[in-house]
């Protein structure tokens, strides 16, 4: 049996104890959710040689290598080491970083690979009052759930239409899923209230009747997930690509200078008030 000390040393590692009591599992981080083909092998190596020959995904798109004997733990430690790769990721501190494949997917507005990848070398591992997770998703389909994060980015297009240039072709109606377009009199109608600015329309508009009025992010803070819930709150504003990770740092700031310790994001909103929150961290942006 693994002793309480030696537990919570390994789990600060990366080394999260079993329910059996006498193993682990090792968790590999990430670059945004991507290994190399080499560190993908590494890995499997490690598994083969102290596990059981497999390895699991963990909801943050980390890879962890179950059945590691406590006898073996510094072993995996040194042949990880020489091998390249990190392991990590618990603790009161900023987690590993989760980013959809906005980058390369027919739906990205923003690159969230890079940014995530950004975002990761300045905060990752990095103490916080609590926890502190931060998502990056690359449109409305929020395949990474942005807004249930401590801090979360989801990109946005902003659509506008010049009814000079749209013919009514209505391949922008066949693009939008939320329906807030329809042609009426040869000429496409816009419902604001419906779109989530996935910017669809823009992308598949030959006539430039649907152009990009803004693009970019909207930053969500205060989201959690699991024992307790909270959707994150929008900063209310687009910011344009290059601003997220300037903005997020105010958001860091600001939580790391009122923030009380065993408190997320979503505690001091609660306790501070959501507006204030919001327009202490805006405030800073000026």
């Amino acid at each position: 049996m693994v002793n309480a000390k030696r537990q919570k040393e390994m789990k600060s590692l990366g080394f999260l104890l079993q329910n059996d009591k006498e193993h682990f599992a090792v968790r590999f981080l990430s670059k945004a959710g991507n290994f190399t083909v080499g560190e993908l092998n590494n890995i499997n190596k490690l598994a083969e040689k102290y596990g059981r020959g497999y390895c699991g995904l963990t909801t943050r798109l980390q890879i962890e290598i179950p059945w590691i004997k406590d006898e073996d733990v510094e072993k995996v430690i040194e042949e990880a080491k020489k091998l390249g790769l990190h392991h990590g990721g618990t603790g009161q501190k900023i987690r590993p970083l989760v980013a959809c494949k906005g980058t390369v997917c027919l739906h990205g507005n923003i690159d969230t690979q890079e940014i995530c990848r950004q975002l990761e070398s300045k905060y990752f591992g990095t103490d916080t009052p609590h926890k502190c997770k931060m998502g990056i998703v690359g449109c409305a389909n929020n395949c990474a759930k942005a807004n249930i994060n401590d801090i979360g980015v989801m990109g946005k297009t902003i659509p506008e239409f010049n009814l000079d240039k749209c013919i009514g072709c209505g391949l922008c109606i066949q693009g939008c899923r939320q329906k807030a377009l329809e042609v009426v009199d040869k000429k496409i109608i816009y419902n604001e209230e419906l779109c989530v600015s996935c910017g669809e329309c823009v992308r598949v508009c030959k006539t430039n009747g649907a152009i990009a009025k803004e693009e970019g992010a909207d930053i969500f803070v205060g989201g959690r997930f699991g024992r307790g819930m909270r959707i994150g709150d929008s900063l209310g504003r687009i910011f344009k690509e290059e601003e997220i990770v300037f903005v997020i740092d105010k958001i860091m700031e600001h939580y790391r200078e009122i923030g009380n310790k065993g408190e997320r994001i979503s505690g001091v909103m609660d306790r501070v008030g959501k507006g204030k929150f919001i327009s202490e961290v805006l405030r800073k942006l000026d």
